[in-house]
């Protein structure tokens, strides 16, 4: 191999001090007295490419290879070249020379990874990019694994990698951005804005750490700040921010702007998919739910395959009673990214018989508890073995209720490795799986152990004893929707001194507990220790009031009487789109917030209405004295037998089988 000459070395130091036009003379004249320089033609090609001359840059890295094949960085440079134009193919085969060459060149594996991973091929991009990190440790080597192990789901491991990056290098805006995005999805969210705002100090314009920081502090109720840096992501590049900018405006009452924006960015791209999808969201945000599914209709013309058009659709239809089709359009949630891929076939309702099924609960613990009843109807048709995963909490309440189940409990995500199975199904494909897809009308399908509530029983003052829950889980989208501010706006109620008020709020502050306590009010919500513990007390109290939670399911699977307090925006599917009653359980009963109706006017109505809930606001009227909060039929039987093996006959009375 010819080694570089004078002329050479002077060429490669103007090229580093950026002097291009200089180091192209140099490799001139070097090549006019040694045209046969293999290195010298390589770096001319590089002058040729940096001064955006790629034609004459092929011609010299080939020129340079054909002097010497083993020239080194040619066949690295024609692979960038060929990459920087599309012909991927190539550029991995130029990128395969080089690494026969040179088996650790570090740049030549990182854009290999990169070339690998952007072709879906996850399992060689890894291996590029793990050789490289064994090669030659760095920042962008740690980065680049980061990286891919947060696309394939690998969340904690490629946190690990992005601090190692940070570590060598702490102002790298790509890691901190990426880290802080990760960071915030494990719900890590101080550290992540500090991240995020370290990245966006460094490089002030940089969109994505902009959009990841907007949609941070959009999770955390900052509504202004929020809004501030996604406008600014949207001017710079709208089509990345619109989606989050339009879930914003909805999430704070504006759907009619979000509108707007979907509307200006199809008049730019009229069969644009995505912005078809928001349009229709924001059209259902304005309880516009007939113009919502002509356009997700039409998006899904476009595009059959879209998970969220799909997804939108589905809950649509759930709300509005479409059951078979909304079911199917449901299945789309399964495309998403926070769901794993297992390491078996999805059941899809064919024979399984003699086979070991998994059945995955997913979402949170009032999905769960909501969509455990098709296990009785799984384990009645479905002659398998059965294996559950559920969340922790939920673990002892439902393998009493069904010890024929293998049950497994889950901390918190999916676990790494998954039990021993044939194959999976997920608990909200139930009853598209079985093919049950309008709520049949059935009692109580949960029944709380007999000990634990003879031991809450003990702990009940005489009279009537009514649970109060104001607050579901702060990471829930719409929670500043559904949950009332605090437990004060329950003010009105605690004036009925007929009634034994006791809160069953999991975690409350302590400022919620002082003001419980000044006010009446047992506070025993900290101390249930699970769900088995919660049903327990649940099937002891007279009812239960409150917003859209885990209790509330858990009250309509127990038969326990429940007001459910509903948001006039932002309510779930599962409870319709209007009237009293629910398909999904006998003893739950909607009380629907009013157009621009206050929690604390739809308290006070509560309160005035009592058991008969007025069409119209009796304003001034007081209540009779010991009016009923639920209707004696309604009221739970004191003792549960044990487990229901069926839902009994609609006709008969709500709860579950009693001794």
């Amino acid at each position: 191999m010819t080694s570089l000459s004078p002329d050479a070395w002077l060429a490669a130091r103007l090229m580093a001090e950026g002097d291009l036009a200089g180091a192209l003379c140099a490799a001139q004249a070097g090549l006019q007295a040694e045209p046969g320089n293999a290195p010298l033609w390589n770096l001319l090609g590089v002058c040729a490419a940096r001064l955006a001359q790629p034609p004459l840059a092929e011609q010299c890295w080939r020129q340079a290879l054909t002097l010497d094949s083993a020239t080194p960085d040619a066949h690295y440079n024609l692979g960038c070249l060929r990459a920087e134009q599309g012909d991927a193919a190539q550029a991995e085969a130029h990128y395969a020379v080089e690494l026969a060459r040179d088996p650790g060149h570090a740049s030549c594996l990182g854009n290999l990874g990169n070339l690998l991973q952007d072709a879906g091929r996850l399992d060689e991009a890894e291996a590029c990019f793990r050789r490289r990190l064994a090669a030659h440790p760095s920042a962008a080597a740690h980065y680049q694994l980061g990286r891919l192990l947060r696309q394939r789901g690998q969340r904690d491991e490629a946190v690990v990698q992005l601090w190692a990056c940070l570590d060598a290098d702490a102002d790298d805006v790509e890691a901190l951005q990426l880290l802080g995005q990760l960071l915030a999805e494990r719900s890590e969210a101080a550290e992540a804005e500090t991240l995020l705002r370290r990245a966006l100090a460094l490089a002030p314009g940089h969109l994505a750490a902009g959009n990841n920081l907007g949609i941070l502090l959009m999770a955390r109720r900052r509504w202004d700040e929020a809004e501030a840096w996604l406008r600014g992501a949207y001017d710079r590049q709208p089509d990345v921010a619109l989606p989050n900018l339009a879930a914003l405006l909805c999430a704070t009452g504006r759907a009619a702007e979000a509108e707007a924006l979907a509307r200006q960015a199809l008049a730019a791209e009229p069969d644009h998919a995505d912005w078809l999808c928001l349009l229709g969201v924001a059209l259902a945000e304005q309880k516009r739910g007939d113009e919502a599914a002509v356009a997700w209709g039409r998006g899904l013309a476009m595009a059959p395959g879209h998970r969220r058009l799909r997804q939108n659709l589905a809950y649509l239809q759930l709300a509005r009673g479409d059951w078979a089709a909304g079911w199917d359009n449901h299945e789309a949630r399964l495309e998403a990214a926070g769901y794993p891929a297992l390491p078996s076939p999805r059941w899809q309702g064919e024979d399984v018989s003699g086979k070991h099924l998994l059945l995955l609960f997913e979402q949170g613990y009032g999905d769960a508890i909501q969509f455990s009843r098709y296990l009785n109807v799984l384990l009645a048709q479905v002659p398998a073995r059965v294996t559950a995963l559920c969340r922790a909490p939920l673990q002892p309440l439902f393998a009493r209720q069904w010890p024929q189940v293998e049950w497994r409990a889950m901390a918190g995500g999916y676990p790494a490795a998954f039990p021993p199975h044939d194959c999976h199904v997920f608990s909200m494909s139930l009853p598209w799986v079985l093919r049950e897809f309008e709520p049949q009308p059935c009692g109580a399908y949960l029944d709380a152990e007999p000990a634990l509530r003879h031991a809450w029983r003990a702990h009940l003052p005489p009279g009537s004893n009514i649970g109060l829950v104001w607050r579901g889980r702060a990471e829930h989208p719409f929670n500043h929707c559904r949950s009332l501010p605090g437990p004060e706006a329950w003010l009105p109620l605690l004036a009925d001194p007929g009634v034994n008020w006791i809160s069953l709020q999991p975690k409350p502050t302590d400022a919620e507990r002082a003001w419980l306590a000044e006010n009446g009010v047992a506070e025993w919500g900290s101390g249930l220790t699970d769900f088995a513990d919660s049903a327990a007390l649940l099937a002891e109290l007279d009812g239960l009031i409150a917003v859209d939670t885990a209790m509330a399911h858990l009250a309509g699977a127990l038969g326990t009487p429940c007001r459910l307090l509903l948001a006039d925006e932002h309510a779930d599917w599962r409870w319709g789109t209007d009237g009293e009653t629910t398909p999904w359980y006998g003893s739950v009963r909607p009380q629907r917030q009013r157009r621009c109706e206050g929690w604390d006017e739809m308290i006070t109505r509560l309160w005035m209405g009592r058991d008969d809930y007025p069409a119209v606001r009796r304003v001034g009227r007081k209540p009779q004295g010991g009016a009923p909060w639920f209707s004696p039929c309604q009221r739970p039987a004191r003792l549960g037998s044990g487990p229901t093996a069926t839902c009994p006959d609609s006709s008969a009375r709500p709860g579950p089988a009693r001794a």
